[in-house]
């Protein structure tokens, strides 16, 4: 820090001080500077114009001044605190916020608008209604029963400038309020934020491309790359530079910013204009019906002021002087501003007598506010309209220990400040906020009652397809029989007798093949049906010979002693198509059942015991299932769980995201509401859904397919139901981490199908290698799928380790998905 050169403590008149401010986007390569070491001293009570053109980092700047974004080095203090500090009250009902983008919802009348905004700050209903008819005869706004998507796009500007408008805030922020708005309404708007400031001391900041409107501004801000080329009153810059108009000194100001060395790392010059036909305000309401004691705002002590103070680095002993600048003027005439920070000798560009004598009344202006009397520093407080009091006090002692520079130890480069603390804090939700965001969700859910009812049903449709399509046998496969025992001369005609008889048993044998599963179509010969496999018009060919019951029953007679002559003529060929698993599997097992009940059907008409010719492996009654269960079964436990999960997963994101994107996220944060009151909000929301959704797929599954459940259906419930809040906390996580719905869906899609295959939804995990089955249980749902498979099948219950893993680890999944969540968030807030 420049030595002998004290910064002096910061002014109750300050409403908005920036200083040194470095913003930067992206990594690498790709890393673009957005903000320069900007410097910038908004009054209370005035009007600031930002002006600028697209990209120079004024919604950047705005955003970090109402707490959305943070500064990667700098400053900053907003009505007398850092943003996110309970001093300063921003985000929270002290600002008024209009964003760039539109940030309105278009399911929403332009009163639910309101209304809503209203349960935000926790107004009175009177209040509202009161604000709506003011602001709808301001602003010229359609009738209030209007849904918003139904406005044009001047009329939806309007309505988003009412919001900021509504709660009549000490600090108005207003992101390009007139785009799209006819001249006589812009000048009716000029003069209400003229009669705001004069005659309630509200402080607007606001930006704009029409430059010369913001001559009725108290100060104006020409910003370039980044920084500031100017702060200045609109009549100092027309008159200093003797030019007609503002965009005329605009330009001037860009052509010598070129000039400097390819741009001067300027910074502003602290010594703020304001227009002296202005007046300072004298308090009061317009509308009665404002009741301060409806906002959550807790009063700033001087115990609170002092604390500020004593932080090192803080900003808030620094004072912007008051008094008007003056412009050093160089032999040719042109003004030479002065855009050093503290006034020292980094005067580029400005080399004469002049700028020298400026440059020591600066210093000198410097050092001798550090001696101001203690009546000039003494307690003071600071009210605004009844709304909030806020009380800034001190003493001459308690300053002079607390005078801690703005920036520590300042060398008189750009982008040395101190840098906020990133901690992060969990805050409580706070009850009203929370239900008014339920309010809102559950209103949009309803607004579009088709696409409700499909996203409702479509659960239970899936289910119902999977039930329908999978695990049921495949019937109608067609098998070329070719039976050589059969006499051409006789037409090839398949007779046989069913007593104690050895007489055709190959047509015997054919009578118990299941005609449902097996259509059984008969060939001349072995080529031809070989062929016919061939070019896919069966699925294999079942082959009898010349004398197979002949040769059956000499091998039956022989036993042992059979030759493999017999052995071989009394074998029934089969030659399959074994390109489709499933269906050589059931294929296999049918013809092995036929021939197996052919067996017990000749022994019995010959009054043998039927089961006498049965291999020796007998499968008794099962411990848990049934002997005939079916692949459903063995799948339905985990296509539950895997349509609520991403079914959830999908319905989270996507409104996040959409919220994110149309900039309602950022204006309902600005307006004071916490990320976990959001969280929990859409939580709420989707998980109200997900109960009619649960309760419809179990009817699906259970009664009318049937499905068995051998164990308590509520702890089946409840465990899905876990999976569904499981499903909503990654949705959340993919919205914190995407920016479109198409990278969301990507994202979820990525996840879809590793989770369908390694979770043992479709296969068991035991048939993995013991290498992927680890990888296998640490997902969310594997665990889940076998407790739910424990409760339907065997009935287990929570007492169980495999039933009450799935509960457990589901729950941590939750709660993990969640704070990874809050922490993106609040990540991609810090680093843009």
């Amino acid at each position: 820090m420049k030595a002998g050169v004290e910064i002096p403590t910061v002014s109750s008149s300050q409403g908005v001080v920036v200083r040194n401010a470095i913003k930067s986007y992206g990594v690498g390569s790709r890393r673009s500077t957005v903000l320069e070491g900007l410097d910038m001293n908004v009054k209370r009570g005035t009007i600031y114009g930002l002006l600028g053109a697209s990209g120079c980092g004024k919604t950047t700047l705005l955003s970090c001044i109402v707490g959305r974004r943070s500064f990667d080095s700098g400053e900053v203090l907003v009505l007398g605190g850092p943003p996110g500090t309970p001093e300063s009250g921003i985000p929270g009902p002290r600002v008024g916020y209009m964003p760039q983008e539109l940030a309105l919802y278009g399911e929403f009348s332009i009163k639910e608008t309101l209304q809503y905004f209203g349960r935000i700050y926790k107004l009175q209903a009177d209040f509202v209604d009161a604000q709506l008819e003011f602001l709808s005869k301001l602003l010229d706004l359609p009738p209030s029963h209007r849904y918003v998507k139904t406005l044009s796009g001047g009329q939806q500007r309007r309505v988003s400038f009412a919001v900021a408008l509504f709660h009549e805030p000490e600090l108005l922020i207003l992101d390009e309020p007139t785009v799209g708005v006819d001249p006589l309404l812009r000048h009716s708007i000029w003069n209400h934020l003229v009669r705001q400031s004069d005659d309630h001391g509200r402080t607007v900041i606001i930006t704009t491309h029409y430059i010369e409107e913001a001559r009725q501004a108290d100060t104006i801000g020409m910003m370039r790359s980044g920084r500031l080329l100017a702060e200045e009153s609109p009549e100092n810059l027309l008159k200093d530079y003797l030019l007609p108009s503002l965009e005329d000194v605009f330009l001037k100001l860009c052509m010598k910013d070129d000039k400097d060395d390819g741009g001067l790392t300027s910074t502003t010059s602290k010594d703020n204009n304001f227009a002296a036909s202005r007046k300072p305000h004298s308090g009061g309401l317009d509308n009665l019906a404002f009741n301060a004691s409806q906002f959550d705002i807790v009063p700033l002590d001087v115990e609170s002021l002092d604390n500020i103070k004593s932080h090192p680095g803080s900003l808030a002993n620094y004072n912007a002087p008051s008094s008007k600048s003056t412009l050093p003027t160089e032999e040719g005439g042109v003004v030479c501003l002065n855009f050093n920070r503290y006034g020292d000798n980094n005067l580029r560009g400005c080399n004469n007598k002049r700028a020298n004598q400026l440059q020591q009344m600066n210093v000198g202006a410097i050092q001798n506010s550090s001696h101001h009397s203690k009546r000039e520093r003494a307690a003071t407080s600071f009210q605004m309209e009844g709304l909030f009091d806020v009380q800034l006090a001190g003493n001459n002692a308690s300053r002079t220990d607390n005078n801690i520079h703005a920036v520590n130890n300042y060398d008189g480069g750009a982008g040395q400040g101190t840098r906020r603390s990133r901690t992060f804090k969990m805050a409580i939700p706070s009850p009203h906020r929370s239900a008014a965001l339920i309010h809102k969700n559950f209103m949009q859910t309803f607004r579009n009652i088709g696409m409700f009812l499909f996203v409702f049903l479509l659960p239970a449709l899936q289910a119902t397809i999977f039930c329908l399509a999978i695990g049921k046998d495949p019937t109608f496969l067609k098998m070329a029989i070719v039976n050589d025992e059969l006499d051409p001369s006789e037409g090839r005609v398949c007779n046989y007798t069913t007593d104690c008889s050895y007489f055709m048993y190959s047509c015997r044998y054919l009578r118990f093949i299941d005609n449902d599963t097996i259509i059984q179509v008969p060939y001349q010969s072995l080529p031809d049906a070989i062929e016919a496999t061939k070019r896919g018009e069966v699925w294999g060919v079942v082959h009898f010979g010349r004398n197979f019951t002949d040769e059956l029953m000499v091998r039956q007679a022989d036993g042992s002693a059979a030759s493999n002559e017999t052995i071989i003529a009394s074998q029934i060929g089969v030659t399959m198509d074994f390109s489709n698993q499933q269906i050589s599997i059931i294929l296999q097992r049918r013809l092995n059942e036929a021939f197996e009940d052919f067996t017990n059907d000749i022994l019995k008409a010959c009054a043998y015991e039927p089961t006498a010719g049965n291999i020796p492996v007998t499968f008794l009654d099962p411990v848990y299932g049934k002997k005939d269960s079916t692949y459903t079964e063995f799948m339905a436990p985990g296509m539950i769980l895997t349509i609520v999960y991403f079914i959830a997963v999908a319905l989270t994101a996507g409104v996040f995201i959409s919220e994110r994107k149309e900039g309602l996220l950022d204006r309902s944060l600005v307006a004071g509401v916490q990320m976990t009151e959001i969280l929990l909000a859409h939580l709420v929301n989707q998980f109200t859904v997900l109960l009619g959704q649960t309760a419809l797929v179990f009817l699906c599954m259970l009664a009318v397919f049937n499905i068995p459940c051998q164990g308590n259906l509520a702890l089946a419930v409840f465990i899905t139901l876990l999976q569904g809040l499981c499903g909503m906390s990654f949705g959340l996580l993919v919205s914190s981490l995407c920016d479109s719905e198409i990278s969301a869906i990507h994202l979820s899609l990525g996840s879809f199908y590793p989770t369908l295959l390694l979770s043992g939804i479709i296969w068991p995990i035991e048939g993995m290698s013991p290498y992927l089955r680890h990888f296998s249980y640490a997902l969310p749902q594997t665990y889940a799928i076998e407790a739910l498979r424990s409760v339907f099948a065997r009935g287990w219950g929570a007492e169980l380790p495999d039933v009450y893993y799935g509960i457990l680890i589901s729950t941590g999944w939750i709660f993990v998905m969640l704070a990874l969540s809050l922490a993106v968030v609040r990540i991609r807030k810090h680093t843009g």
